[in-house]
Order: C-alpha cells, then sequence, then structure tokens
C-alpha cells in the first residue's frame, strides 16, 4: 500500500456548487509539492446533488474516497467518520463551502514538523463580512463557551480548520458516545497548539447550513460532554436561592414585630414563587438535559452510519 502523507477530510452538506472547486484548490495547492495526498469526502446526507458530485470526483481524482451517510449528523460527527478512513500520518479538516484558506496547510504542515501536535489558523476577519445576526452572536457565544466550559488556553484559536497528528486523530477516535465536540477532544488531548495568521474567504455560493437550532445543539454538546461546570452553577444559583429565601424569612419576621399592621403583599409573593419556580426548573432542565445525554450513551447511539464508501472504480480498494 502507498504510503500517505495527508489526509484531508472534508464533512460535505448542501454543496453541490461549491465541493468541486474546494477539491480543485486542494489539487493545486499540492499538485507541485512532494506531498502523497488522499481526500476523504463525507455526504452529510445532503437533500441536494452533492453525493452526486462526489461520485463524479471519485472517479476523476483517484486520490479521494467518498463516504456518504445513512442520516443527517452533524458537521463534527462527519468529521468523526471521515477520521476513522484517514491513512496520512497527518490529518487535516477543511470546509466545504470554499471559506478555508487552504493555502496555508503547507505552513501548517511545517509548525507540526517543527514539534506542534496541532496547527490551525487564527482567523483575522474581512470588513463588510455578510452573515445573519444570530451566526456573529453564535460564534461569540460559541467562543465564551470555550474559553469558561473548556478552558482553552488564552491567545490559542482552535476552528474547525486544522491539522494534527495522527496520534492526537487516534485518541480522539477513542471517544464513541454520540455527542462528538471536535474542539473538546481535541483539547483534552493536547494544549501543544500552535496558530498562524489567516483569512476566511468568502463563500462560494450558498448559505451555512448551521441554523439557531443545530448552533444551540452545537453548544449543548460542549456544555455537557466536556465540562461540569453547568451543574456546578445550577448549585450555586440553587445555595444563592436558599440564602436568599432565608434572608427573606428573617427580614419579614423583623417587620411583623416592628410593624404588626404590616399586610402581606399578593405581587411580592407571586414574584418570589416565580423566582424560585424558575430557578427549579432551570436546575431541574440542565440536570435533565446530563441525564438524557447518558441515557442515550448506555444504549450506544451511534455518532453516524455509513450507507456506503466510494472510491475510484480503478482503485483496488
Amino acid at each position: 500500500m502507498e504510503k500517505i502523507d495527508l489526509s484531508v477530510v472534508i464533512p460535505c452538506f448542501n454543496s453541490e456548487k461549491n465541493i468541486e472547486q474546494v477539491v480543485k484548490n486542494i489539487d493545486s495547492v499540492f499538485s507541485n509539492k512532494n506531498i502523497n495526498y488522499e481526500i476523504i469526502a463525507v455526504n452529510d446526507f445532503s437533500n441536494d446533488n452533492t453525493i452526486e458530485i462526489l461520485r463524479k470526483l471519485a472517479n476523476i481524482y483517484k486520490n479521494i474516497i467518498v463516504i456518504n451517510l445513512a442520516k443527517n449528523c452533524g458537521q463534527h460527527a462527519a468529521l468523526m467518520a471521515g477520521f476513522r478512513y484517514t491513512k496520512g500520518d497527518y490529518i487535516a479538516t477543511c470546509e466545504d463551502d470554499g471559506q478555508t484558506q487552504i493555502e496555508v496547510l503547507p505552513e501548517m504542515l511545517e509548525m507540526l514538523k517543527s514539534g506542534y501536535d496541532i496547527a490551525a489558523p487564527k482567523y483575522t476577519q474581512r470588513k463588510g463580512r455578510k452573515g445573519a445576526i444570530f451566526r456573529k452572536v453564535g460564534t461569540w457565544m460559541a467562543i465564551k463557551m470555550e474559553e469558561i466550559m473548556i478552558e482553552i488556553p488564552k491567545d490559542i484559536a482552535l476552528p474547525i480548520y486544522f491539522v494534527a497528528k495522527r496520534y492526537i486523530i487516534e485518541e480522539i477516535l477513542k471517544y464513541d458516545q454520540p455527542y462528538p465536540y471536535i474542539t473538546g477532544l481535541l483539547l483534552r488531548t493536547t494544549h501543544n497548539i500552535g496558530n498562524l495568521d489567516a483569512i476566511q474567504k468568502e463563500r462560494l455560493a450558498g448559505n451555512s447550513g448551521y441554523t439557531l437550532k443545530k448552533l444551540m445543539n452545537l453548544w449543548l454538546n460542549g456544555f455537557t460532554s466536556f465540562s461540569i461546570l453547568p451543574l456546578r452553577i445550577a448549585t450555586g444559583i440553587g445555595i444563592g436561592s436558599c440564602i436568599t429565601g432565608i434572608a427573606m424569612v428573617i427580614i419579614l419576621c423583623f417587620r411583623k414585630i416592628i410593624w404588626d399592621g404590616i399586610v402581606p403583599g399578593y405581587t411580592s409573593i407571586i414574584a418570589v414563587l416565580l423566582l424560585i419556580s424558575g430557578i427549579n426548573f432551570l436546575i431541574l432542565g440542565i440536570v435533565g438535559e446530563y441525564i438524557g445525554r447518558i441515557f442515550m450513551s448506555i444504549n450506544h447511539t451511534p455518532q453516524y452510519v455509513v450507507k456506503e464508501i466510494i472510491c475510484s472504480e480503478e482503485d483496488p480498494k
């Protein structure tokens, strides 16, 4: 079997207008390099013509393998699926929309050879960049979540586009639970991460596949799979509520003793009841989310289901 230096994993969802150009960009970057590479394209149950485009590309380029999933599992699960079929000494990721500045990948490889375990770009946002408000807010929230919940090292950026040494990928593949979060998996494996400045390009065509619901699910994966901080926050809220309740009882008793004519107010009672009830439901919701995910995990809910593997008709694999 021919030795593979680099594997590039591309999760694809509704990317019929973009994926062919993305593959061409990768080929143009490495066509003059002494690097033997492969592309693992994962079709995440696209509802457009993506799979047919990938079939065509698999016959044009002999180093492309297509993993066709049986249902939509999300970008992070699709990456995990692609990782399992890689053979390269180094494994890189690439987005399917053309926003990845693949031209810096050779420099990122050099960073790994100099001693880093992972190399990733630190994006400088372009002026006038368009995007939905909720996407911008969502990105900001994701960054804050990583800083607080996962404790990502300061001054380190770890976007979904990165390149890692093989042993890092083999380590994160040991995670077989149904809610993968790539950033958390990488950070629990190593903090030896190098960054270089890069530009996130404009999308070639179409819109992001991330809806507000998908972003919320992604945040929950980060919250509940790699941190118990939400449970500790819930405990703190419960303790704070108890202390507040005791303090209010003491104050009301003193007021009753000092001013016997006090009449209990309907508004204040309802306000307190609503506050306490809201806190209780919030804590129950957080605990319930953890219990639900434990239930799904012990039932061995799969991260993804592979429907078929497509490669060149001339490829003996």
